[in-house]
């Protein structure tokens, strides 16, 4: 985004206000949201513990709440909030000040740094507030972190701090409770000062960071063994990868899954709708292709585990069932056949699964028959865009039978170079190896030295497929200080590695574009993963991505090129580097993105002899 010259303001977090997008929104909005203090509004104040930030998650989140309550709008009355207590960073102070050789522990062993911290006493006020919210909440409850560096627009610190879940087990005594949730603050505590964070804040210039806690009631009920929301998601206010001009970037967009949340925040599989046009898909209307991009896992807190688990819809949506009434408005059965397939409903009879058909998580039925849902939706996050002065962010569950929206989290969305326009120059006589046509970001990179190729072919005869991202973690590491393209087949960063290669954000910290490339017949297929912690990274660090799919109209992956041209193998075979100069031009709003390989120099790598 374009930025507006002026003196920083300072947020309630003490940390520097970025200026606001030259997109028309109002600089005062921007303003208001960060000088905002909850602890200045009587209804929040009892929920908050201690004084002076309560960190970003926090803080916006009390935020959305108070201009939610004050909007006056009908629709928004339906959306709650859950039973939270709110820890302010200056107990975080207090244990710091009473732990020993702390910077020695900082510099050392993890394991030790926790254990020191295990060893510290909370202030007497969190532990007697801990035990009033502990008194009166004894379904599952989130310890999550909440730190005052997340306070920004530039940085979302998404994934980098830790969360626990706690059974909140009623056959424990009260007491013993409390000693486990005091063990995950001081937990969290720790993990400030662990080396993914480390990392996180020395790319990006910043110092140590200090840390609010919140103790969050999970949403959802009791159904049987299982405690879950029936669904849950992520929300944005501006969508800026398309994947059709039919969908404009204020339409908004949701990514919903079934059960607990956590598995839209990761690269795996969610129903992506747009608010406007909720019936579309990004795969199409092909049921196989629908069937393959459909959710067929999903997390619980499961009773007898005393955990969260993940199930797997095939072998317990009987079980589950009768607990919702509108099942078959979420769920289908796929049945194959020679024309690629269809979805029959889910019977109340208990039919019998065939063998080669699949229950599997479409909304199909729900698409068609919640336009309040979706209206509410757009209606909540363009109230929190309009807020906020720039776009919003939220991650939420939804209880159809009573009709609720529960917002668990809500935060501004930092978007980088969405609004300046990118040029693609003429083509003529350079060699194009890779070009997109639908959900690319907006970007240029030129004269980048190295493209980092993933051999399909390899990697899908693989079984240790987390030795191919450790492969690109060391390629990471070698090339420090120098820019490289990153082309892999499915999708970068799934935490199902059959989807594609499960590299960790911090290995492909000098990447600066991935190409996800999809091979339908192999099963790798690239995702709309807008709202994963993963792509919260690259949009944070303007990390550029276009998905290619082989053999489809106007995209190109000229394996040709890849397999003629000299190149270096990287500490796994199927990793492939080719030293010259490349270059990247992507065109969000064309839906155009191409790479061009302009020199290609012999075979040489860090790891060539």
């Amino acid at each position: 985004m374009g930025k507006i010259d002026r003196e920083p303001v300072e947020s309630s977090s003490g940390a520097p206000l970025p200026s606001p997008a030259e997109s028309g929104r109002e600089e005062g909005r921007v303003e208001e949201y960060f000088r905002w203090d909850p602890l200045d509004d009587p209804r929040f104040s009892p929920l908050i513990v201690g004084s002076g930030s309560i960190g970003g998650k926090g803080r916006s989140l009390l935020f959305a709440m108070a201009r939610i309550w004050d909007s006056g709008e009908e629709t928004l009355k339906r959306v709650i909030f859950p039973r939270s207590l709110f820890i302010a960073a200056d107990a975080f102070d207090e244990v710091l000040s009473g732990i020993p050789d702390l910077e020695k522990l900082k510099a050392g062993d993890p394991g030790e740094l926790e254990a020191a911290f295990l060893k510290a006493s909370l202030p007497e006020r969190v532990s007697l507030a801990v035990r009033a919210f502990l008194e009166e909440v004894t379904d599952p409850i989130i310890v999550r972190s909440s730190s005052v560096l997340e306070d920004s627009l530039k940085y979302s610190f998404a994934g980098k701090y830790l969360s626990t879940f706690e059974f909140n087990d009623g056959e424990l005594s009260l007491e013993e409770r409390c000693e486990k949730v005091e063990g995950d603050i001081k937990k969290i505590y720790a993990r400030t000062f662990f080396p993914v964070a480390l990392a996180y804040r020395r790319k990006h210039g910043m110092g140590d960071d200090r840390m609010g806690i919140i103790l969050m009631r999970v949403a959802g009920k009791w159904r049987g063994r299982y405690y879950y929301p029936t669904m849950a998601g992520v929300g944005f206010s501006r969508y800026y990868r398309r994947w059709t001009s039919r969908i404009k970037s204020e339409d908004g967009i949701i990514r919903l899954v079934f059960g607990m949340g956590t598995t839209s925040t990761k690269r795996g599989y969610a129903r992506t709708f747009a608010l406007t046009l909720p019936c579309l898909r990004p795969e199409g209307q092909n049921p196989f292709n629908i069937m393959r991009h459909s959710q067929e896992h999903f997390q619980v807190i499961d009773r007898e585990q005393k955990e969260l688990v993940t199930v797997d819809v095939k072998q317990i949506w009987e079980d589950i069932f009768p607990y919702h009434s509108c099942f078959p408005d979420y769920a289908q059965v796929y049945s194959p056949d020679d024309q690629g397939g269809y979805f029959t409903p889910v019977s109340r009879r208990g039919t019998m699964i065939q063998k080669g058909e699949k229950v599997c998580f479409t909304f199909e039925e729900f698409a068609c028959r919640s336009n309040h849902f979706f209206d509410r939706m757009k209606k909540l996050l363009s109230l929190l865009d309009r807020e906020m002065g720039v776009p919003a962010d939220v991650e939420f569950a939804y209880h159809p039978g009573e009709d609720l929206v529960e917002v668990l989290q809500a935060r501004p969305l930092w978007i980088s170079d969405q609004d300046r326009r990118v040029e693609i120059p003429d083509l003529t006589n350079r060699t194009v190896i890779l070009k997109a046509d639908r959900m690319v970001t907006h970007g240029m990179r030129e004269n980048i030295p190295w493209l980092v190729y993933i051999d399909h072919h390899i990697y899908a005869g693989e079984t240790r497929f987390h030795d191919v991202a450790r492969a690109v973690g060391a390629v990471n590491e070698k090339l420090r200080g120098e820019r490289y393209i990153l082309a892999a087949p499915g999708r970068v960063g799934s935490s199902n590695p059959l989807l594609g290669v499960p590299v960790q954000y911090d290995e492909i910290t000098q990447c600066c574009c991935i190409a996800e490339i999809g091979f339908p017949k192999e099963g790798y297929m690239p995702e709309l993963s807008f709202g994963t912690h993963f792509f919260t990274d690259l949009e944070i660090d303007g990390i550029l991505y276009m998905p290619v799919y082989e053999g489809a109209k106007n995209n190109i992956f000229d394996e040709e090129f890849l397999n003629s041209a000299p190149y270096a193998t990287g500490p796994h075979p199927a990793v492939r580097l080719y030293g010259g100069s490349f270059s990247v031009y992507t065109d969000g709003d064309r839906n155009l993105g191409v790479i061009t390989a302009d020199r290609i120099d012999e075979a040489s790598s860090p790891f060539c002899s």
